[in-house]
């Protein structure tokens, strides 16, 4: 009767490790993912690291060009998110519209240009602000810092099918 009593006390505490170790490495993930690493100020702190000698002046313009981007960018993320469904149930639907399936495949793409093209100013204006120096770091990093939200998708990885697929 102990033995069993200790063999559940010992699966349940198992389970709760578990669980607790799950939940802690998904979180971290989910900070990491978002590239702020759970830290208030993070873009700041990441400009600072990988531009040498940026100013003050030069953070606040660098984080005020940022915020007009992303009060830009981040409907038209929502409305590809929209898109996205839709397209979904576009294609599981019994009969399979493909006039509209490539509309708003159409739709999604004018989006995507839209977004690159207020990124591609983003990254000017940004340059635009630096010293000969710092502009060939900044260049040096092509799309690797600043935050600008977009994710791009290179194909499958190696040995992965891309989603959808």
């Amino acid at each position: 009767m102990k033995k069993n009593i200790l063999s559940r006390s010992l699966i349940i505490i198992m389970m709760i490790a578990a669980m607790s170790m799950t939940t802690n490495a998904w979180a971290q993930g989910r900070g990491a993912a978002k590239g702020q690493g759970g830290k208030k100020g993070a873009p700041t702190m990441q400009m600072k690291k990988m531009l040498p000698d940026l100013t003050d002046d030069q953070v606040k313009k660098i984080k005020s060009l940022r915020m007009e981007m992303m009060k830009q960018i981040t409907p038209m993320k929502a409305e590809l998110q929209e898109l996205k469904a839709h397209l979904h149930t576009l294609s599981i639907a019994e009969k399979v519209d493909m006039e509209a399936i490539n509309k708003t495949i159409d739709k999604m793409g004018a989006i995507r240009t839209k977004m690159m093209m207020i990124h591609a100013k983003f990254r000017q204006d940004v340059r635009a602000l630096l010293t000969d120096e710092q502009r060939i770091v900044f260049d040096s990093k092509s799309g690797h810092m600043m935050g600008h939200g977009m994710k791009g998708h290179h194909g499958p990885k190696q040995g992965k099918p891309c989603r959808g697929m």
